[in-house]
């Protein structure tokens, strides 16, 4: 089954999940010098069509849960994961529904492009509250410099000692942004 099938049975996203985001890239790229351990617990929130999870999954054969809002992404993710040959679990879940004890399991979270709207910078700063107690070594969230995402940072860097970097890409589109680091 191909996009434009899904597209035509109205499995249409309902919360930007309608394409890859390209701060998703700044992560791959990050991960690619700085890789989690091989067969790591990866969760990545905001999943969309999981193009995160996927090279996750992929690239060091992690177990790997894909968290999305939105139910009609993960017909998407299903799609672009078995092209790919890999498996990611779904979670169908808002960022504050997401429980302690299942954020305290993963060994990395990640996510592109999901402090959009400044409604989300308070979720996700719980979410990623709950995270840090939990022991979830290290957290990546990565946007172009939206502001909602730049007072989230700005949060996380005086209560988590997180670390704000500028990055780019230049594959497949040539891009600017952040990466907000957590290790914990």
């Amino acid at each position: 089954m191909a996009v434009k099938t899904l597209l035509d049975l109205n499995n249409d996203p309902e919360i930007h999940g309608h394409k890859i985001w390209h701060s998703s890239f700044f992560i791959i790229d990050y991960l690619d010098v700085n890789p989690p351990k091989n067969k790591s617990r990866i969760m990545e929130v905001g999943c969309g069509w999981g193009i995160l999870s996927i090279y996750c999954a992929k690239t060091f054969n992690a177990k790997v849960t894909g968290v999305d809002a939105d139910k009609n992404v993960f017909h998407f993710l299903k799609l672009h994961a078995k092209a790919n040959g890999v498996k990611v679990k779904k979670n169908i879940s808002r960022y504050e529904d997401l429980k302690r004890n299942t954020l305290g399991k993963q060994d990395l979270i990640v996510g592109g492009d999901i402090c959009f709207w400044k409604e989300l910078i308070e979720p996700l700063y719980k979410m990623i509250n709950k995270a840090v107690k939990a022991g979830v070594p290290r957290i990546i969230i990565a946007d172009p410099g939206r502001p909602p995402f730049l007072k989230l940072a700005k949060c996380c860097v005086k209560k988590f000692d997180a670390k704000l970097i500028e990055v780019n890409v230049n594959e497949p589109k040539a891009k600017d942004g952040y990466l907000l680091i957590i290790e914990n």
